[in-house]
């Protein structure tokens, strides 16, 4: 039978036997181990990020201990095993969550199963066609379970377990929903037409949709009541809601910080035992360098400045500039989306930009940041984006797919106060009749100056003054926007303004 060496014998090995012989001749052994653990280290930077970045997010389990409402009376969370919602758009103006869509009413919970399972209901009474799921993710940002209308999950309860859970599904339930990690987060979401007739829908099913303590099950479908918990709106300690109107930036927590990143990741390890099959040797080469962190004051000196340069190049890469593959006439995207596997540098970039991605079967992302000439957008310019009118991006509307191009500023936050209050366009206000086709032609308008033409300005989304990213949100995509063979229009900068 082999034995496992400790965490604690790992470390130990990566230092040499004799650095201190005479005429420096453990120098070179010294060296050899430097340089070793300083390329462990930056890998494991940006293995680990998502998973430091999650777990930092469970503090909401303590902002929202035993209460419900909404945090800071503009983001969804609940208490440890409880999803909470919000009752209508997440707020252009918060400056939280980056890359946030405009699309659907959100919900998010974070679970622990290391004490207890948890149900995920599925809602029972839905309008035909309309889109809602529930995205299941592990501490490392993996989509490990996707419900919702995509994959016609039928309505009812599913039993959430841990991975050293052993037992039988109780009578009632649709099914047993395992995860790979202890913790991770729940993220329902309700598409919402932008009319009050529309986010009323949204809302009814939202509030069918989320997680809560087996220990608190009862018999039928609980309900949720989002909408009316979201009228309290919770605050950490020395944080008001003057704060946050004053400045919608307060409070803003640095998930990610490279000068207690050894020291986090720590924590999330204690409490995170077991990994899924890409993550759990890295996992145990992360325990390791933990341990020689704790151990020697040489070597957290070099860890110390591995997590602070990883950190730096990351978030310089980490843009809608840079990341991705380009997939045609500009656009870049992921094309792994949500399914990450073993891809930790594509999966850490993603942490940064728009963590917690769906399975890109559910919904797929293109993003860019520069023009058709190859320029970085800018509010100073204008610009087109012209669609056949029957060759919209294509998705499947009966099970309740839509698109939409959302306009986003440097930091990838959407635009606060637009002036005709449009962020993005898409199928919400073409089902609406909002936006015009001229001609079997839609042509989207995007700057900072209001457009002149009558047309122009109809289909016009605001952009800020300086530059600007998009991103296109495509639920439940087509097979050709899957694949590659369909192409977004280019952004194009119009010459003669």
């Amino acid at each position: 039978m082999t034995e496992h060496i400790s965490v604690e014998q790992t470390a130990t090995s990566f230092l040499p036997g004799h650095p201190n012989l005479p005429h420096a001749a453990g120098v070179s052994a010294q060296s050899a181990s430097e340089n070793y653990v300083e390329a462990l280290a930056r890998v494991v930077f940006y293995w680990a990020y998502p998973g430091v970045d999650t777990f930092g997010r469970t503090n909401v389990w303590q902002i929202m201990a035993g209460q419900r409402g909404t945090m800071l009376g503009i983001l969804p969370g609940g208490p440890k095993n409880h999803t909470g919602g919000l009752g209508d758009y997440m707020s252009p103006a918060q400056r939280w969550v980056v890359t946030p869509n405009y699309d659907t009413i959100y919900g998010a919970g974070f679970f622990d199963l290391s004490s207890e399972a948890v149900i995920v209901q599925t809602p029972t009474d839905v309008p035909d066609g309309h889109y809602w799921t529930i995205q299941i993710v592990d501490v490392m940002t993996n989509v490990v379970h996707q419900l919702g209308s995509a994959s016609a999950t039928p309505g009812g309860k599913f039993l959430m377990v841990g991975p050293e859970w052993a037992g039988e599904v109780p009578d009632g339930f649709l099914g047993l929903l395992r995860m790979p990690t202890e913790v991770g987060a729940v993220l329902p979401r309700s598409f919402a037409t932008q009319n009050p007739e529309g986010k009323q829908r949204a809302r009814a099913v939202l509030n069918q949709l989320g997680m809560y303590p087996f220990s608190e099950n009862t018999e039928g479908q609980f309900d949720f009541a989002y909408d009316s918990y979201a009228r309290n709106a919770v605050f950490p300690p020395g944080v008001t809601a003057e704060m946050i109107a004053a400045n919608p930036s307060a409070s803003r927590p640095d998930w990610v910080k490279p000068q207690s990143f050894w020291t986090d990741l720590e924590s999330m390890l204690e409490l995170v035992t077991h990994f899924g099959p890409d993550d759990a040797p890295m996992a145990d080469q992360a325990r390791a360098l933990v341990a020689l962190y704790k151990s020697n004051d040489n070597y957290r000196g070099i860890l110390d400045r591995v997590a602070t340069a990883a950190y730096t190049d990351l978030h310089a890469a980490a843009n809608y500039i840079q990341a991705g593959l380009d997939v045609g006439n500009g656009w870049r995207r992921q094309p792994n989306g949500g399914l990450w596997e073993s891809d930790w540098y594509g999966r850490a970039i993603a942490a940064v930009i728009y963590i917690f991605v769906n399975d890109y079967h559910e919904a797929l992302y293109l993003t860019r940041g520069l023009d058709s000439d190859g320029q970085v957008l800018s509010g100073l310019e204008d610009y087109t984006v012209t669609f056949d009118a029957d060759d919209l991006p294509p998705v499947d509307a009966s099970r309740g797919g839509f698109w939409s191009i959302t306009m986003y500023n440097a930091e990838i936050f959407m635009l606060a106060n637009p002036s005709n209050g449009r962020v993005n366009l898409g199928t919400a206000y073409l089902d609406a009749g909002a936006l015009r086709i001229i001609d079997g032609k839609l042509t989207l308008y995007l700057g900072a100056a209001v457009p002149e033409a009558d047309d122009a300005r109809a289909n016009w989304l605001p952009a800020p003054d300086g530059s600007f990213c998009l991103a296109v949100r495509a639920y439940v995509p087509d097979e050709s926007l899957i694949g590659g063979s369909y192409l977004m229009p280019d952004v194009i900068r119009v010459k003669d303004r």
